[in-house]
């Protein structure tokens, strides 16, 4: 008995599912990576920043490809698997690429905005501009590995 398999394309799937995974794992890879500088680094002045970058970057890495497999999976889309391979593969390149950017819009902004108006959009352009990046990423990763059509 072989399990429906659906037929399209699926590119919407690893874009939502992608997108979705990036945002909730980055978000909370943010928060455990400060809560860990704050109970085991009490005293971290540049370095207390590092647990939160990681936390960033390993969750944006595999909250995006975990997503990505899973909407795939869960429309019974075929090539899922090889969907997160690719994905996990170049993920790296475009959270790098995204780090680039980042900076130079959050020093942008900083330049334009006073303190209290910074901190409000600082939450605002990380989550924009991570969006923004993911999506090709994921988008890229299902049109290497797009399914050739049977007619």
């Amino acid at each position: 008995m072989a399990l429906h398999t659906n037929r399209g394309n699926g590119y919407l799937a690893a874009v939502l599912g992608g997108v979705t995974g990036t945002v909730v794992l980055m978000n909370l890879g943010i928060y455990l990576g400060i809560a860990y500088g704050k109970n085991f680094m009490p005293n971290a002045e540049l370095e207390g920043l590092l647990p939160p970058f990681i936390g960033s970057f390993v969750g944006w890495w595999i909250g995006e490809v975990i997503g990505c497999w899973l909407a795939l999976r869960w429309r019974h889309y075929r090539k899922a698997g090889k969907t997160a391979k690719v994905l996990a593969i170049i993920t790296p390149l475009g959270i790098i690429a995204w780090l680039v950017v980042y900076s130079t819009l959050l020093n942008w902004v900083a330049s334009r905005a006073s303190e209290l108006q910074f901190a409000q959009l600082y939450e605002i352009v990380r989550s924009l501009s991570t969006a923004v990046f993911a999506v090709p990423l994921a988008w890229l990763a299902r049109f290497l590995t797009k399914p050739h059509q049977q007619k």
